[in-house]
């Protein structure tokens, strides 16, 4: 009962970083034999919520983005509505976006094997409409914040975008509103992951914890089990600290 994190109710917002995507794995999927979440992926916020006996509200998608863009042909987004719909009484709030808003930049070259219709700009952190990366944060913030006075909301930093603009848009963000962050393109404060941009690590570590952490390289190099089951530590501790 001293564990800060025993019995609360957690909002994991995201995309396949946080749904889990394991297609040509070569072993078994690793999903939870037993308990609440059996027969679901072991994914870090499942791990977390089965540890501490959490209430997790899953709301993640692959290929979900942040943004929406203007044209309206693509509806996999997170400002659709869907933030619009975490529980009223939710004590922690986590959103981990970037990827695929990334994938949908002018001119982009890479994707995660998902729908890349339509176009999101970066924008600028003024922006206050959903069509652009800042101007999704920006609605997404206004509304959590006012509408969950008393939930801790916290960013987590994406690695695997396309270019480093978006966690540092991110980082941004974060500090315009006044919420914490955990930055798993890596820092001073937590190891980065696999696709990491941050250009201050060196690039033959990135290599390798891309390659180590990949569910299936080249092909698919979302996060594998043991990438979750690391990243879930570090994010459970920085839980309790917001």
């Amino acid at each position: 009962m001293s564990d800060l994190l025993y019995g609360k109710k957690w909002a994991a917002c995201g995309d396949s970083f946080t749904n889990g995507d394991f297609k040509g794995l070569q072993t078994e999927t690793p999903v939870f034999t037993e308990g609440p979440f059996a027969g679901q992926y072991r994914t870090y916020d499942r791990l977390i919520a089965d540890r501490c006996s959490m209430k997790l509200q899953h709301l993640a998608a692959g290929g979900m983005t942040i943004a929406t863009p203007t044209d309206a042909v693509f509806t996999n987004t997170f400002t659709s509505g869907l933030y619009k719909q975490i529980d009223p009484d939710t004590d922690y709030i986590t959103l981990y976006f970037g990827i695929n808003d990334s994938h949908h930049r002018p001119k982009s070259s890479a994707d995660d094997g998902e729908i890349k219709k339509g176009i999101i700009h970066l924008g600028t952190i003024d922006d206050t409409k959903t069509d652009t990366f800042f101007g999704a944060w920006n609605v997404v913030m206004e509304y959590l914040i006012t509408h969950y006075p008393l939930a801790h909301i916290g960013l987590i930093i994406s690695n695997g975008c396309e270019t480093n603009d978006y966690p540092e848009a991110e980082i941004a963000i974060a500090r315009k509103w006044g919420v914490p962050y955990i930055n798993l393109n890596g820092d001073e404060r937590t190891p980065c992951m696999g696709r990491s941009t941050n250009p201050g690590i060196l690039q033959n570590v990135r290599d390798f914890r891309t390659r180590m952490f990949a569910v299936a390289p080249p092909v698919n190099t979302h996060p594998n089990e043991r990438a979750h089951a690391y990243e879930s530590v570090f994010i459970e501790n920085w839980l309790r600290s917001i």
